[in-house]
C-alpha cells in the first residue's frame, strides 16, 4: 500500500481533482480507486470524493506490483531515489528496457531486481536513452507515478539536457526547427523530412579544441527518435563515434550523455534538478 500524505498546497482540492488534475491518473483508473475497499483517506474507505481536502490527511493507494521486466542482477548507478521514482545514471552499451518480455541485460531488468523486495515498485521507463547515449534515465515506481510523470513528457515539462562531442566548430549558439521523420531506405534510421514530426533542440557551445572537435550542450524541447543526432548531423556537426549518422570514427561509441533532468515532482510538489558527470568512456580515441 501507497501511503501519501496530503500537502498543504493540495489543500481545497477534491480527490477527484488530485488524482486527474496533479497526478493525471486516467478514468478508468480512478474508478478502480473509487472501488478499491482498500483504498482509504484516514482510514476510511468510503471516502467522499467531492469533499475538500486537508493538509496531513493520509491516502492509503492500493498498487499491485508490476513486473515491467524480468528480474536480473547487473550493475546500477542510483543518482535519485524515492518512494515514487528512480533515476538511474545508465552506462554505454545497455538498453533502457527490454523489447520483448524475454529479453535481459537491460537497464530496466537491473532495476527490476533492485526493486524486487519492494511490493509496491516495478521499474517503468517514462522515457529512453539510445543504447550507445550515456547518461539519466527517469523510472517510475508504479503505475500512479507513470502516469504523472507520462503526462508531464507529453507535456513537455521533464527537461532534458545532454552532452555531445561534435566534429568541427559550432556556432556559440543556434536552435534547431527541422522535422523529423523515418528514413524510408533505412529502416532504423530517421532523417530530416518536411512531412515529419515537429522537433526542437537548442545548442550551445562550451568548448572547441584543437583536434577540430567542440563540445556541445543540448536542451531538448520535442522527445523524437534519433533527434540530438540527427539535428546535429543536418548542420554538418555529426556527434564523434555515431556510424549511423556520419560522426567521425574517433570514439569506440557515440560521445552523447544525458547530461541533466529537470522536472516538478507532483507527490512532494518540488521542482528537482538531477546531475551527472559524463563517464570515462565519453573521449575521442
Amino acid at each position: 500500500m501507497l501511503k501519501i500524505e496530503i500537502l498543504p498546497e493540495w489543500e481545497s482540492q477534491t480527490l477527484t481533482e488530485l488524482f486527474r488534475d496533479t497526478f493525471h491518473l486516467g478514468k478508468r483508473s480512478r474508478h478502480e480507486l473509487r472501488m478499491s475497499q482498500e483504498f482509504t483517506l484516514d482510514g476510511s474507505n468510503k471516502p467522499n470524493w467531492e469533499s475538500e481536502l486537508s493538509a496531513g490527511q493520509i491516502l492509503t493507494v492500493p498498487l499491485q506490483k508490476e513486473n515491467a521486466a524480468k528480474i536480473e542482477s547487473g550493475p546500477l548507478d542510483i543518482s535519485y531515489e524515492d518512494d515514487f521514482i528512480l533515476v538511474l545514471n545508465k552506462p554505454a552499451g545497455v538498453k533502457t528496457h527490454p523489447n520483448s518480455p524475454d529479453e535481459t541485460g537491460t537497464l530496466a531488468n537491473f532495476a527490476a531486481a533492485y526493486l524486487k523486495h519492494d511490493p509496491i515498485s516495478s521499474p517503468f521507463a517514462v522515457h529512453r536513452l539510445d543504447q550507445e547515449t550515456s547518461g539519466l534515465v527517469l523510472f517510475a515506481k508504479n503505475p500512479l507515478s507513470l502516469a504523472a510523470f507520462s503526462w508531464q513528457l507529453e507535456n513537455r515539462n521533464i527537461h532534458r539536457i545532454y552532452l555531445a562531442l561534435v566534429s568541427g566548430k559550432t556556432p556559440e549558439t543556434l536552435t534547431i526547427k527541422e522535422r523529423i521523420g523515418t528514413d524510408r531506405h533505412h529502416p532504423n534510421k530517421m532523417c530530416i523530412s518536411p512531412t515529419g514530426k515537429n522537433a526542437i533542440t537548442h545548442m550551445e557551445r562550451l568548448e572547441t579544441y584543437p583536434n577540430a572537435t567542440s563540445l556541445v550542450r543540448l536542451k531538448l524541447e520535442t522527445g523524437r527518435t534519433h533527434q540530438i543526432r540527427v539535428h546535429l548531423a543536418s548542420i554538418h556537426h555529426p556527434i564523434i563515434g555515431d556510424k549511423l549518422y556520419g560522426g567521425a570514427k574517433l570514439a569506440k561509441r557515440t560521445l552523447l550523455h544525458a547530461e541533466q533532468l529537470e522536472f516538478f515532482h507532483p507527490f512532494l510538489n518540488q521542482t528537482l534538478s538531477v546531475k551527472t558527470r559524463p563517464p570515462k568512456d565519453f573521449i575521442i580515441d
